[in-house]
């Protein structure tokens, strides 16, 4: 394949940087074209995308790629939020996604996958993503669904007693709408895999938000896996796996690998001993199935270290599935202190190799992996580099950065290389782990608030421009070379990475 010639279309998840701007750096990686939709159709948080335009954006560009990556939530529902906020039946998502035929038997030769997402259960009183009584009883009904989940798998002692209780407290009303959104994206799931039977779809991805190992979205996971089985469906064109955010990124892996003929070789080191049969937060079985999941997304397998082109240095989740916290700080580092050290030592040694996915907490890096990187491994020279949101965020994005590395032949590929393990850095360690927590508390002394305000948003930029150009001056390999542009939101930030004039 000549990769300056291959060319792909995204239609991602939602307008959010992780969808969009990271798969476009992937594919800059590797020297390859990747289109997206203009961002005037595309969703605007609750705002559904103009899903009529998306349709005519998809028949317009499939002659003029050879791949098309469908997110069948953003050309479904509108977006991802709206897949959880919208009143639409599920009879119109279907006849959109239906017009996805018209473009496979017009063009038998484009590599069409797809991508949907099992609808989360979130476990917090929020409605920013959420229909409004999310913002009361979000919590609850998290509870809820997990409760009738244990139920129906056989766990009568205290369970049923404990539901009936907890019924009681939200509002049939709400209940009912809950129950209601799961049935109509179970029919749209149901519905994407008749898709990928029939052979619409060279690939689906069927992937669970933010899950847990029980609740209605682990469920309906064993429900559409039953259902794959009946259809004749095999692992070949269908993967179900914890994910979602980093599903573009890594279908632009696969589809770059599959036209290159090229099969990435991964072998996982787990840092923590045992640590591989850990669950990490928001997922619902352990680390290493969720590498080996992950591995396969990209079009990898997972083999021993002295046939790999790549290793795996897994960071494994704590047992206790939570962000970093400050109170157990020093207990978890002397806990994994050692074995991390020798973990790096390995790093060092042959870092073009290393592939670090560092899921030890969700939400951010590892300050003390963060430690013994910055004072034993020159950055720049990296594979890949992930700590950012869920295990599978961070791992399907580490790997797709790991197999785009494989291409980076020119100049300009070996710049895209280190201009996004500097973003991932930046972002993972330097923004969610420090810069973020740092806004937060700010912002909660000043006005009460964890978000930035419009009257104060030009003044929690700079701040936040300031601080992370101080932090990536602490990063070996990387200080020096960038300047950082932020975003807008205090959850996740988005910057341009500019290289220094002269370096």
């Amino acid at each position: 394949m000549n990769e300056s010639n291959y060319r792909a279309a995204l239609i991602p998840l939602d307008e959010r940087p992780v969808n969009t701007r990271y798969p476009r750096m992937i594919a800059g990686i590797a020297g390859v074209q990747l289109h997206l939709p203009p961002t005037e159709i595309m969703c605007n948080q609750r705002n559904p995308a103009n899903t009529g335009a998306l349709l005519e954006w998809a028949r317009d560009i499939a002659p003029r790629v050879d791949a098309l990556i469908v997110s069948c939530d953003h050309l479904g529902y509108g977006g991802l939020i709206p897949s959880r906020i919208s009143m639409e039946p599920a009879g119109a998502i279907v006849q959109r996604l239906e017009r996805l035929r018209q473009i496979r038997q017009q063009f038998p030769a484009l590599t069409l996958h797809g991508f949907n997402v099992i609808t989360r259960v979130s476990n917090a009183n929020d409605a920013v993503e959420e229909p409004a009584y999310w913002q009361t009883y979000g919590a609850r009904l998290c509870q809820l669904s997990q409760l009738i989940d244990r139920e129906l798998q056989g766990e009568q002692a205290g369970v049923t007693v404990e539901l009936a209780a907890l019924r009681a407290q939200i509002p049939d009303a709400h209940t009912r709408d809950f129950l209601r959104r799961r049935v109509r994206n179970h029919t749209i799931n149901l519905h994407a895999l008749q898709l990928c039977a029939e052979g619409v779809f060279d690939l689906l991805v069927v992937s669970s938000d933010d899950t847990s190992p029980f609740g209605l979205p682990s469920r309906e996971k064993r429900w559409l896996a039953e259902c794959a089985g009946r259809l004749g469906i095999g692992d070949g064109p269908l993967l179900m796996y914890p994910g979602a955010d980093e599903i573009g990124c890594a279908l632009v892996a696969l589809a770059i690998n599959a036209a290159a003929r090229y099969v990435p070789r991964f072998a996982a080191r787990y840092a923590i001993p045992g640590g591989e049969n850990n669950v990490a937060a928001y997922e619902d079985g352990p680390i290493r199935q969720t590498i080996e999941r992950q591995v396969r997304a990209v079009g990898g397998v997972v083999t021993d270290e002295s046939d790999a082109e790549f290793i795996l240095f897994v960071n494994t989740p704590v047992e206790r599935r939570s962000e970093w916290q400050p109170e157990y700080a020093d207990r978890e580092r002397e806990e994994r202190i050692a074995p991390l050290r020798a973990a790096v030592a390995a790093i060092a040694a042959q870092p073009s190799r290393a592939v670090i996915c560092d899921v030890a907490y969700p939400n951010g890096a590892d300050p003390v992996l963060i430690e013994l990187l910055q004072q034993h491994v020159a950055l720049d020279e990296l594979a890949a580099y992930g700590a950012w949101n869920t295990a599978g965020n961070t791992i399907g994005t580490a790997l797709a950065q790991a197999c785009a590395s494989h291409f980076a032949h020119s100049t300009e590929g070996r710049k895209a290389q280190r201009r996004f393990l500097a973003h991932r850095f930046i972002e993972d360690w330097g923004y969610q782990h420090v810069a973020r927590n740092e806004l937060r508390q700010a912002l909660l002394r000043e006005t009460d608030k964890r978000e930035p305000a419009e009257e104060n948003l030009a003044q929690t930029c700079a701040w936040i421009e300031g601080r992370l150009n101080e932090l990536i001056a602490q990063l070996p390999g990387l200080a020096g070379r960038y300047r950082i542009q932020p975003w807008k939101r205090a959850f996740e930030v988005d910057f341009t990475v500019e290289e220094e004039i002269g370096i």
